[in-house]
């Protein structure tokens, strides 16, 4: 009863981000964000659909659905990076590259990853390694990204600091679950089926308050910046390459 209250809830208020995000023409500033909301409402939506019609396949597409939406959160991370260095042209264009670029390894990862050994001989256990792996890459960029903006004090409007808390939320709380599901297995499902909803409606609601209203940046520190200081920035930011590449290196050893 408690996952359904959830559930419901759930699609309730990620009805009304999208709802909110036509009213105040916000879809265009980022696509990236509401694509991602889009895409779990979808999937919420025909899960309950296939629970009730098919039960017997329901936990098959319930994985497939949790991949995919793995998956695309990469586009919060995109969104968040495109906003914090909207005045900062090449290193913006830079870190778009960079993350799709990863975008396309994830995801090629992801499809080829059930033929794959990664080191585990169940197949359940093989999915929550992936899946804590895929999510381990987003943690990079999501603590490269913030570090970047405190490390320069930049001025970050409401509805970005709201994606990031919103994320940073639930980022946290299912990195650290599937590291304990990795290594305790199927005695943790249960709290897995209550925590992570739980969390992720806490995320939802974070992001609707923040977005309920636009609010543009007036000024960034960026403008502050001198040579030197963008050299630096480019190279902390270019770094981050080398980061992930030996990480999804790893991913990939049997």
């Amino acid at each position: 009863m408690l996952t359904l209250i959830l559930w419901w809830t759930g699609i309730f208020v990620e009805s009304m981000i999208l709802v909110r995000s036509v009213q105040l023409r916000t879809l265009p500033r980022f696509p990236f964000f509401f694509f991602y909301i889009a895409s779990v409402l979808c999937s919420d939506v025909l899960l309950y659909v296939v629970r009730v019609t098919h039960p017997s396949v329901y936990l098959t597409w319930t994985a497939r659905a949790e991949v995919l939406n793995i998956v695309l959160g990469y586009g919060i991370i995109l969104e968040i990076f495109r906003h914090v260095l909207s005045r900062y042209p090449g290193i913006d264009r830079m870190s778009q590259i960079l993350g799709l670029a990863i975008f396309a390894v994830v995801l090629a990862v992801t499809l080829l990853h059930p033929a794959s050994p990664i080191g585990f001989p169940d197949p359940s256990t093989r999915k929550v390694v992936a899946e804590r792996d895929f999510l381990a890459v987003q943690m990079v960029f999501f603590l490269a990204a913030i570090g970047i903006t405190r490390y320069y004090d930049l001025e970050v409007s409401r509805n970005i600091r709201g994606m990031i808390v919103g994320y940073g939320i639930w980022l946290g709380v299912t990195v650290i679950t599937l590291e304990l599901r990795a290594y305790f297995g199927p005695m943790l499902d249960t709290a897995w089926h209550y925590l992570l909803p739980l969390f992720y409606l806490i995320s939802l609601v974070q992001w609707l308050r923040s977005m309920w209203t636009y609010a543009p940046v007036r000024g960034t520190p960026f403008d502050r910046l001198v040579p030197s200081e963008y050299d630096l920035l480019a190279a902390k930011t270019s770094g981050i390459t080398d980061e992930v590449r030996a990480h999804l290196g790893r991913m990939a050893r049997p």
